[in-house]
C-alpha cells in the first residue's frame, strides 16, 4: 500500500474513534512508514487500527508477533530488543485482507527534539536573522542516509490525536535546510561518535509556552500546578472535572428551561440563557494547555525513544521560579506517556537577550531556575549552558552549532558511558569569605580560564551598604577570589545577573559557568533554628500539597503558653521569599485544635492576646500588639458581624464574619490584628490545594480583605505554615 494512501486510511479510522471502522484494512500508525529508525537494545511497540476481534502479525528482523484487535479496533505488538543495525529490513504487517510492507528499516538510536523559535530554527533559509552561521555549507554537505527525520507540521487540537503527517527521510541536501539547525548538529554529533543511526523527531513552534507541550497526566502530578491541572481536565471528556463541567451545564440549562418554557406560556419576558461555563470554552489555538502535545507529540506515543532535547523558556520569562515546576510537569508527564520512566532529557539554558528594561532581572531568574531543575534530578537530566554565544540584540543567536554540540556531549557522557567526553559546565561547589574576599570552588572543572586571559567578567558582590559593586575575580585553579575595592565585610556575590550579560569564564573543556548568586540565609531560617531550639513543633502544612509533612499534635503532652506561627512563601515572580512569624498567647490547651481546622476539629473565633509579629511580608503592621483574633473553622461563611467584634464589616469579608453551613465547607484559618483591623495571615478554601487562598495583609479583592475567594495561592511556588508552641 502506497505511504500516503496508508496515512490516508489511518486518519480516517482514527477519526472513526470506537465507531465501526470502514474496513478490515489493517493500518499501523503514522509513525510506522519507509525509513522509519527504531530503538535499539530495548522493546519496543508497534501499533494500530483494524476491524475489531481481527489478527493482526506484525515481522521484523527474525521475529513475529501475533494479536488481536479489540473492541476498539486497536492493536499493539511488542518486541523484544534489538542490536543497532545499518541493514535496511522490512517490515510486514499482515491481517485478513492486506498485507504492508515498510521498507528501507534500521535499528539505532531516536531523540525526540522539541520546544519553541531556537528549537525550531533552520540551518538555512533567505532570512538573514533565520538562519544559523554558514547552515547553506552544511545543508548542502548534508549526505547521512543513516540519520533519518520526521518534522511534525505545525499544528494544535483541542483533544489527543492519532493521525499526523509523519513522513521519516534520510537527512540529505533536499530537506537539511528547513529542519532544526540545533537537532541537525545533535544528531551529526552522535552519528559521528556512536556509528549507529540516528532518528530525529522534530516538533517545535516558535513563540510557544511549556504549557501547550506538557500532557495532562504531567499537571496531574504537580500540586503547584493544580490549577492548570483543573483547566485541562474540565475539557477532557471522561474525567471528574468534565463530568462536574458537565452536570453543572446542566442544572444550569434545565433550570433556565424551566423558566423559559414558563415564561413563554404566560406571555412574559424571555429569560436569557446563562452564559456557557468558561471551564469548557477551548483555550487558545497553540498557547493553551496540551494542544501542542495532543497534535505533535501524542501522534508518537508510545513509540520507542532514548531521549529528548529540548530548547525553550523565552514564552515564559515571567513565570519565575514556578517555571521549575512546569519542567517538572513536562518531563515526568512525556516520561509516563512513552513509559520510559528514567528517559534522558536535556535541554538549554536561555541565552542572553534585551528583553527590555523592565525585564532586566527575570532572566536571570529564569537561568536559576534552570539550574535549579537540573540540580533536582539525577544524570538523566542535564542543562547546556550557552551564555557565551548568545545575542542581546537577537533573541535567534546563529550560532546552533556550539548548541547542538554541547547537547550532543550530554548525551554522549550520561547516556552512551563516554567518560572522555565532559559535558558539564563548571558548577559552584563550596563557597566561604575570608577578610574582604568571596573564595568559591568549583565543581566540573580541572582549571578556570578566559579566552586570551582576559578580564573575568561579570561578578558582583555586596557589602554593608546593601548595594552591588562591581568585582575582581583571580583564578587560581578551579577557584576563584572575589572581591571589590570598596566592599570591606561582603555580604552577597552574584555572577552574570543581567539579562545582557555575557559569559566569559570556562572549564578545561571550553564549557561556560552559568549564573548564579550567593545570599546569606533568609531571616525565617534564622528564627526557624532559634524556635527548633526553644520550643516545640506541632505542624509543619504544605500549603500548595494541602497536606502535613510533620504532624506532632498527639506527641505533645507538656502544657505550653504560647503559640508561634511560622509562615513562609515564594512568590512565583522571583521576588524572594516572604515570611512571617507571629507569636500570641496559648488560644486552646489541645494541640490539635492549632492546625488547619477541618470538619471535627475544634472552631474558634475569639480574642488572642500578647501577639508579637516578626517578618518582611507586605503590607503587615510588626510589632507588639495586645489583642488580635482568630477566624478558624472548616465552614462556609458570610460577611456578617454576627460576633460584634468591634470595627469589623457586616458588607466586606474581614475579622468579624459568621459562620455558616455546611461544616466541611469553604474554611478559614485566619489570623488578625484587631487594633489595626489588618488581616496578619490567610488561609482559606484548603480544598483548592494550589488553588486556595492565601495572602499576608488585607487583601484589597473588591469584598474581601481577609483574601476571601481570591485564590492567590496560585501566586506562590511554594509556601508552608509551621506551628510550634513552648513557655
Amino acid at each position: 500500500m502506497l505511504l500516503s494512501t496508508r496515512l490516508k486510511m489511518f486518519g480516517l479510522l482514527a477519526l472513526a474513534g470506537t465507531t465501526t471502522l470502514l474496513s478490515a484494512t489493517v493500518v499501523p500508525a503514522p509513525i510506522f512508514n519507509d525509513e522509519m529508525i527504531l530503538q535499539r537494545d530495548t522493546t519496543f511497540p508497534v501499533w494500530g487500527r483494524a476491524d475489531a476481534g481481527e489478527t493482526v502479525t506484525v515481522e521484523f528482523a527474525g521475529q513475529k508477533h501475533t494479536t488481536t484487535a479489540d473492541a476498539a479496533g486497536r492493536w499493539s505488538v511488542t518486541f523484544q530488543p534489538l542490536p543497532a543495525s545499518a541493514e535496511n529490513r522490512v517490515m510486514t504487517i499482515s491481517g485478513s485482507d492486506n498485507r504492508i510492507e515498510i521498507k528501507d528499516v534500521v535499528v539505532g538510536e531516536v531523540w525526540l527534539c522539541s520546544g519553541q523559535s531556537n528549537m525550531e530554527m533552520p540551518l538555512w533559509t533567505n532570512n538573514p536573522r533565520w538562519r544559523t552561521i554558514d547552515g547553506d555549507k552544511y545543508a548542502a554537505a548534508a549526505n547521512y542516509p543513516d540519520i533519518r527525520i520526521i518534522r511534525q507540521p505545525r499544528k494544535s487540537a483541542r483533544l489527543p490525536q492519532e493521525q499526523g503527517d509523519l513522513d521519516w527521510q534520510r537527512l540529505s541536501p533536499a530537506n537539511a535546510a528547513e529542519f532544526s539547525a540545533a537537532a541537525f548538529f545533535f544528531g551529526t554529533n552522535l552519528q559521528r561518535e556512536l556509528d549507529v543511526p540516528i532518528g530525529l523527531l522534530g516538533a517545535y513552534w516558535g513563540g510557544t509556552r511549556i504549557e501547550p507541550w506538557t500532557p495532562p497526566v504531567g499537571f496531574n502530578g504537580v500540586p503547584e500546578l493544580a490549577n492548570i491541572a483543573y483547566q485541562v481536565n474540565s475539557k477532557l471528556p471522561g474525567t471528574p472535572e468534565y463530568k462536574a463541567a458537565a452536570s453543572k451545564v446542566n442544572t444550569l440549562y434545565s433550570n433556565w428551561l424551566v423558566k423559559f418554557n414558563a415564561a413563554a406560556i404566560s406571555g412574559g419576558e424571555l429569560p436569557q440563557p446563562p452564559a456557557f461555563p468558561s471551564e469548557l470554552l477551548p483555550g487558545d489555538a497553540r498557547q493553551a494547555p496540551t494542544v501542542l502535545y495532543n497534535q505533535m507529540i501524542h501522534p508518537f506515543v508510545p513509540y520507542a525513544l532514548r531521549g529528548v532535547i529540548w530548547y525553550q523558556g523565552c514564552a515564559n520569562l515571567s513565570d519565575g521560579p514556578i517555571y521549575r515546576r512546569k519542567m517538572d510537569a513536562l518531563l515526568d508527564g512525556w516520561r509516563e506517556v512513552f513509559n520510559n520512566p528514567r528517559m534522558p532529557f536535556f535541554f538549554v539554558q536561555l541565552a542572553p537577550y534585551n528583553y527590555g528594561e523592565k525585564n532586566e532581572y527575570k532572566l536571570p531568574v529564569i537561568w536559576e531556575t534552570q539550574q535549579k531543575f537540573a540540580d533536582s534530578r539525577d544524570q538523566t537530566v542535564g542543562m547546556a549552558v550557552i551564555n557565551d554565544v548568545g545575542n542581546p540584540g537577537d533573541i535567534h543567536p546563529q550560532d546552533k552549532k556550539t548548541v547542538g554540540e554541547r547537547l550532543a556531549r550530554l548525551a554522549l557522557n550520561r547516556v552512551y558511558g563516554r567518560s572522555d567526553v565532559k559535558a558539564d559546565s563548571p558548577a559552584l561547589a563550596e563557597s566561604r569569605i575570608e577578610g574582604n574576599t568571596f573564595v568559591l570552588k568549583f565543581k566540573h572543572a580541572e582549571s578556570l580560564k578566559t579566552p586570551d586571559n582576559a578580564a573575568v567578567e561579570n561578578f558582583e558582590i555586596v557589602g554593608a551598604d546593601g548595594q552591588y559593586h562591581p568585582a575582581t575575580a583571580v583564578i587560581d585553579g578551579n577557584t576563584l577570589r572575589v572581591s571589590a575595592a570598596d566592599v570591606a565585610e561582603p555580604v552577597m556575590l552574584r555572577y552574570m545577573w543581567g539579562q545582557t550579560r555575557k559569559g566569559n569564564l570556562y572549564n578545561e573543556a571550553d564549557l561556560p559557568l552559568g549564573a548564579f548568586r550567593i545570599e546569606p540565609p533568609s531571616p525565617s531560617e534564622a528564627i526557624l533554628k532559634d524556635l527548633e531550639k526553644t520550643q516545640q513543633l506541632v505542624f509543619d502544612y504544605d500549603l500548595i500539597k494541602a497536606s502535613y509533612l510533620t504532624n506532632n499534635a498527639k506527641q505533645i503532652t507538656t502544657p505550653f503558653k504560647r503559640v508561634t506561627y511560622l509562615v513562609t512563601a515564594e512568590p512565583i515572580d522571583g521576588s524572594g521569599e516572604k515570611w512571617l512569624a507571629v507569636t500570641l498567647d496559648a488560644f486552646t490547651s489541645d494541640p490539635a485544635g492549632l492546625g488547619v481546622p477541618v470538619a471535627g476539629k475544634p472552631i474558634y473565633q475569639k480574642t488572642v492576646t500578647n501577639l508579637v509579629i516578626r517578618g518582611n511580608a507586605p503590607n503587615v503592621e510588626y510589632g507588639e500588639f495586645p489583642t488580635g483574633n482568630i477566624e478558624f473553622w472548616p465552614h462556609n461563611y458570610v460577611p456578617k458581624n454576627g460576633a460584634n467584634v468591634a470595627g469589623a464589616s457586616d458588607q466586606l469579608y474581614d475579622f468579624g464574619d459568621s459562620i455558616n453551613a455546611p461544616e466541611d465547607g469553604y474554611g478559614s484559618m485566619q489570623l488578625h490584628n484587631t487594633a489595626k483591623q489588618q488581616t496578619i495571615f490567610a488561609y482559606n478554601s484548603f480544598k483548592k490545594k494550589a488553588n486556595a487562598d492565601f495572602g499576608f495583609g488585607n487583601s484589597n479583592n473588591g469584598n474581601s480583605r481577609d483574601w476571601t475567594f481570591s485564590s492567590a495561592l496560585k501566586n506562590y511556588s511554594a509556601a508552608r505554615i509551621r506551628v510550634f508552641v513552648g513557655n
